[in-house]
């Protein structure tokens, strides 16, 4: 049985090369060694012929294939090359900095807004990012990117929260059980009753934005309700002041205040239970929303980013921005070594805030 492994170095001319698997990403670090290694080949056995070789050819053949004596005792060989170091393939995070720099700039808010800003195919994104298929594929799943007309395309935020919006309607209008949504029943209320709607909304994209909340690749899409009232609730807040005090209802993220609507959307820590910075004051207890997707990739200057948002951190609250950065717990205590200082508490646990005195 054999087993093809494909691979590619990608990068650009400025980068440091890494190498991607079709499901990982890794870097390329030379080592040098004490030994040497001398790859060698045989010289082929062959005379030159003058009437047989032309001049052309006679000046690009090594002489070495053709000086070997007729009375050696041995076979010459050739030393083809020279080895004294080799190349560590060590396991890395993917750079997708790059990807979020290039797609944000064009985002998609309707064919009225459309730009003439540059666009990016997939064969492009490969050739740029360095970073494996799978790893690009789930970034752009996990920010509801879309192919459209052979681009790969971010929707603009507040584009894609009037698209909830559409789909949360009509859900209402036909009754729909909050546990799951039927994806299909929905596109196909929404295209009869409104299919020129002022707003642009098409079709096309409430069946993307329900397949990029589900689970299935194909039509129909169970959507359930949790995860669109997880991203209508909590990431499309955009403003840094924006609070979640308790357990409120609901928040209205355009004026950025708490307003009551229906009971089955219902904020609670655990859709923010990742992307939170719980803060403590004397009369009440609030969440702050703060998304890991609007952190810089480099490791220093995340850090800068969240002690600037909380000048301390308890562990578990710190580690959820950070895992997107290394492949296992033990390189993210050695990342928290290097860029915070930590102070044991008493009861155990450990409060981390900035090696950098202001």
């Amino acid at each position: 049985m054999s087993i093809c492994l494909s691979f590619q170095v990608r990068g650009l001319e400025k980068d440091t090369a890494v190498l991607c698997t079709p499901n990982q990403t890794f870097s390329l670090q030379r080592a040098h060694t004490s030994n040497m290694l001398l790859p060698i080949a045989p010289i082929r056995d062959q005379r030159k012929q003058d009437e047989d070789v032309d001049m052309d050819t006679d000046m690009d053949m090594d002489h070495a294939y053709f000086q070997e004596e007729e009375d050696s005792p041995y076979k010459k060989q050739l030393v083809v090359d020279i080895l004294d170091s080799v190349l560590d393939v060590i396991p890395i995070a993917p750079r997708l900095d790059r990807l979020a720099e290039l797609l944000e700039r064009n985002q998609f808010e309707g064919w009225t807004q459309e730009s003439k800003g540059h666009l990016y195919t997939w064969e492009q994104l490969q050739s740029i990012i360095q970073a494996s298929d799978k790893e690009i594929l789930q970034w752009l799943k996990e920010r509801h990117a879309c192919l459209i007309k052979g681009h790969w395309r971010l929707f603009k935020r507040r584009f894609l929260y009037d698209i909830l919006q559409e789909i949360l309607m009509s859900m209402t209008v036909l009754d729909m059980a909050a546990e799951v949504v039927d994806g299909r029943t929905l596109c196909e209320t929404i295209e009869n009753e409104a299919p020129e709607r002022e707003s642009g909304i098409e079709s096309w994209m409430v069946e993307h934005c329900l397949s990029s909340f589900s689970e299935n690749e194909q039509p129909p899409y169970p959507v359930y309700i949790n995860t669109l009232d997880g991203y209508r609730a909590v990431p499309v807040v955009s403003r840094k002041d924006m609070y979640i005090y308790g357990r409120p209802s609901s928040v209205d993220h355009r004026e950025g205040k708490q307003v009551v609507v229906e009971a089955r959307f219902n904020v609670g820590e655990c859709i923010v239970e990742a992307d939170r910075a719980p803060e403590r004051s004397q009369s009440h207890k609030f969440i702050r929303y703060f998304s890991r997707n609007h952190l810089p990739n480099d490791p220093a200057t995340r850090f800068t980013a969240l002690f600037e948002i909380k000048s301390k951190w308890d562990s578990q609250e710190i580690r959820p921005f950070l895992r997107d950065l290394v492949l296992d717990e033990k390189k993210l205590d050695i990342l928290l070594l290097k860029h915070a200082r930590s102070v044991k508490q008493a009861g155990g646990g450990v409060i981390y805030s900035s090696r950098v005195i202001k």
